[in-house]
């Protein structure tokens, strides 16, 4: 019987742990495999054929897309950048009850849902310091608080500029916490650029393959002649490319190669092209004023790459495209009734401010304040202009407009804001000194897009879209939560 032992089989193998769980984890494999046999048949007979293979396809992007997403937290950031930056008409489900909940929306909802889930479960505490944090939160609830008396009638606008970009900076600010991270956000940028600039020439000069998506050209309503990009809105679409341009000073003063620095002053002088082609004097401001900044800020790296463009562009568009024959471009330069209409505008905001000191007329009540002020403007050099001129012109900057709806209240938080900001920036700027790469090469760029934002919103009210405040208050986000390579301690 002993020697009948060595042939039977050995009981504990069976009751091991190892075998139990193979065995169940077999046996799960076997039973998941016939449910999905089974929902599929289902689908397909129910469904058809095309239902089925879309469903699958959605769940597998769903999947990789969220295996991705918590991974690594700039994935759905950049993903959710992309969406603001005029890719939300890619996909919506709009319901009739419900808001529509466009690209950006869904992107963002996942983002702070993956976001809260990680922070929590890996007990990080959000990146200080939080005295910007805090400030904003009481301007957005201040603004929301007088949405909310007056009726929620304009929650999209505060939803567009402000809860929004708010996101993007504290999203930012404990996303993006060093040189790597910022450098692939810098290639996102980049990317994002490069696409509106061929998209302006292509809108120009009517290149279909050149322009996505199409209803571009097709769908056009109120800018006949000036490149609109996917924002459908010429002033704001090339305040976004001036803003952005001096992305392209970074990564051309960072090529090793020639071939790639080549590429990239190809790329520099179509996003002057791509400028010019808005047509919108207000965004060409910004474009300058954001190259200048940046130029001024670090000379050594990026004066000698603008200098010489700011000569042979000119040069090659007179020669090549005729801009110097442009008739569009002198009819929108010598156009005074715009103009004119702006200083109508400007003056009948100062005029309600000036009645309405401390919180003024109300959030978006300029355009029922201004019917008790219908005095024409008298202006040095365009005469006087009519209240007819102007009395349907919407708020068209960022800086009276607000003062007349938000009073000295809403001024002087706004103004703390940027206070805040400019002194951080002033701060960190100074790490250049001790080889800081981000002080030295990118808070630069930041100053061009800060500086840029801020020239644009003299001609136009940023109030409606959400990307030009999104990137403002990303390169504010970065700024403040940026600590130097020596301090770094969230991975």
């Amino acid at each position: 019987m002993a020697k009948g032992h060595r042939f039977l089989p050995d009981m504990g193998d069976f009751g091991s742990t190892r075998f139990s769980s193979g065995f169940f984890s077999t046996a799960g494999v076997f039973v998941a495999a016939v449910i999905s046999l089974g929902v599929s048949h289902v689908m397909v007979s129910r469904f058809g054929l095309e239902f089925f293979v879309i469903a699958l396809t959605g769940i597998f992007v769903g999947t990789v897309y969220t295996a991705a997403s918590f991974r690594n937290l700039m994935f759905p950031f950049i993903v959710w950048l992309l969406t603001i930056g005029g890719f939300r008409f890619l996909w919506s489900i709009r319901t009739p009850l419900l808001p529509d909940l466009f690209l950006d929306r869904l992107m963002m909802i996942w983002l702070t849902g993956v976001f809260m889930v990680k922070f929590v479960a890996e007990r990080r505490p959000f990146r200080g310091p939080h005295k910007l944090d805090l400030l904003m939160a009481v301007y957005a609830m201040y603004l929301f608080i007088r949405i909310y008396l007056q009726g929620m009638d304009f929650l999209n606008p505060w939803t567009q500029s402000t809860l929004i970009p708010y996101a993007a900076y504290f999203f930012a600010k404990n996303i993006i916490t060093d040189y790597k991270r910022i450098k692939a956000l810098l290639f996102v940028l980049l990317a994002l650029l490069t696409y509106y600039c061929i998209t302006s020439i292509g809108e120009k000069f009517v290149l279909s393959w050149l322009v996505f998506p199409k209803s571009i050209l097709t769908e056009r309503t109120g800018f006949a002649g000036r490149s609109v990009g996917p924002f459908m809105q010429a002033p704001l679409f090339g305040t976004i490319i001036g803003m952005l341009l001096p992305v392209f000073l970074y990564f051309i003063a960072q090529a090793r190669d020639g071939v790639t620095r080549f590429f990239l002053l190809l790329g520099l002088a179509a996003g002057f092209a791509g400028l010019y082609f808005t047509y919108t004097r207000g965004s060409w401001l910004a474009g300058v004023m954001a190259m200048v900044t940046v130029t001024v800020l670090n000379p050594r790296k990026y004066l000698k790459i603008f200098a010489p463009m700011v000569i042979l562009v000119p040069l090659l568009a007179v020669s090549f495209l005729g801009l110097g024959q442009d008739k569009f471009m002198k009819e929108r330069v010598e156009n005074d009734d715009t103009l004119g209409s702006r200083f109508g505008t400007a003056a009948t905001a100062l005029r309600i401010f000036k009645d309405n000191p401390v919180i003024g007329v109300g959030y978006f009540q300029f355009r029922q304040a201004r019917e008790d002020y219908i005095q024409p403007v008298d202006v040095p050099g365009l005469g006087t202009i009519r209240f007819v001129q102007f009395r349907h012109n919407h708020i068209h900057d960022i800086y009276l407009g607000p003062l007349a709806e938000n009073g000295l209240v809403g001024a002087l938080l706004q103004g703390g804001i940027y206070f805040l900001i400019l002194q951080t920036f002033i701060r960190k700027f100074r790490w250049r000194s001790r080889g800081d790469p981000v002080a030295y090469y990118v808070l630069p760029v930041f100053a061009g897009v800060f500086v840029g934002y801020l020239a644009g919103g003299l001609a136009i009210d940023y109030r409606f879209f959400a990307f030009t405040d999104t990137l403002f208050y990303m390169c504010a986000g970065i700024l403040y939560g940026y600590q130097g390579p020596e301090q770094q301690h969230v991975s």
